[in-house]
C-alpha cells in the first residue's frame, strides 16, 4: 500500500483507480528502507565481532600487521554505517512530511524522539548495553546519542528554515569541520570537555570517579542528518515525477489501465 500525499495535479480517475488511503497519498521508497535494514544487519555483524572474536580485545581489526582479510573486511564495511544511518535519518523526516505531518506535528515527533534517544544512550545503553554495570563510572556517548541531539536541533530548525538552507548548512558543517582540527581540547582548559563533545573524539572527566568518551562528535553528524532532511526533499521529487508519469501511461496505453491501478495498489 501507498503512503503519504499524492501530489495534487495527479489527475482524478488516477486518485479513484487507487482505493483508500492509497488514492491520496505518495509512495515509501523500498530502496531507502531495504538500505537502513542493510546497515543494521551489517553492524550487528561488527557488534557480533566486538563480543564473541577473540581477537576482539587484542588488536585493531584494521591494523594491516595482524588482521584477516576477512576480519579487516567486517570492521572496514562497517564505516559506512554511521554515517548512512544518520543521513536516513534526517531524509526520514523529510518524507514523513508527504505522509500527513505538518511542520508543528514533525517537530514535536523529532523532539521527543530524540529526547527518548538520548535517555536511552545514558541510562540503558552506555551502562547496560557496554558496560554490564549501573556505576556509571564510564558513559559513552556514541551513534545513538548524536542521532538523538540531530533530531532535538532538526525539530527547532524546520520551524525557522526552509529544508534547502537547513541543508545547505548541514553541508557547510560537513565540509568545514576540519577546519577546526588546529583547535584541539587539551588547549581549552577547564572548556575541554565541551569542546570534545562539539568536535574531536574526547575522553574526560565529568566528576570524580567518571569518564565520558565523546565518540561522536557533534558539528559533523548533526550537518549529516540536516544534509539528509534536504536530500528527502529530492526524494519527494522522484515520487512526484513517477506519480505525474502515471497518466501519461494511462492515456497513451489505455488497456494497461487495470495493469497500472492493480501495481498502484
Amino acid at each position: 500500500m501507498i503512503e503519504g500525499k499524492m501530489p495534487a495535479d495527479v489527475p482524478a480517475e488516477v486518485r479513484t483507480a487507487t482505493s483508500g488511503e492509497a488514492g491520496t497519498s505518495l509512495g515509501r521508497l523500498p530502496s531507502v528502507d531495504v538500505l537502513r535494514g542493510l546497515v543494521m544487519v551489517i553492524m550487528a555483524l561488527d557488534h557480533t565481532r566486538d563480543f564473541f572474536s577473540n581477537s576482539a580485545n587484542l588488536f585493531d581489526p584494521t591494523d594491516l600487521t595482524h588482521t584477516s582479510p576477512m576480519l579487516f573486511f567486517t570492521r572496514w564495511i562497517t564505516h559506512f554505517c554511521a554515517p548512512v544511518f544518520v543521513f536516513l535519518a534526517g531524509a526520514g523526516a523529510y518524507l514523513s512530511l508527504t505522509r500527513g505531518k505538518d511542520e508543528c506535528e514533525l517537530s514535536k515527533f523529532l523532539i521527543t524522539r530524540g529526547v527518548w534517544l538520548i535517555f536511552l544512550e545514558l541510562f540503558v545503553i552506555s551502562p547496560l548495553g557496554w558496560s554490564l554495570s549501573l556505576s556509571f563510572a564510564f558513559t559513552r556517548l556514541q551513534v545513538i546519542w548524536v542521532i538523538g541531539i540531530s533530531m532535538v536541533i532538526l525539530g527547532g530548525l524546520i520551524l525557522v528554515w526552509p529544508s534547502r538552507l537547513i541543508a545547505g548548512l548541514g553541508v557547510a558543517m560537513i565540509l568545514g569541520h576540519d577546519l577546526f582540527d588546529g583547535q584541539h581540547a587539551a588547549w581549552l582548559g577547564e572548556a575541554a570537555g565541551p569542546w570534545g563533545i562539539a568536535h574531536q573524539i574526547q575522553f574526560f572527566t565529568l566528576w570524580r570517579g567518571h569518564t565520558v568518551a565523546s565518540l561522536y562528535p557533534l558539528i559533523p553528524w548533526i550537518g549529516v542528518t540536516m544534509a539528509g532532511y534536504g536530500f528527502g526533499e529530492l526524494l519527494t521529487f522522484h515520487l512526484q515525477s513517477v506519480w505525474r508519469s502515471v497518466p501519461l501511461v494511462i492515456s497513451r496505453q489505455p488497456d494497461l489501465h487495470c495493469d497500472v491501478v492493480s501495481t498502484l495498489q
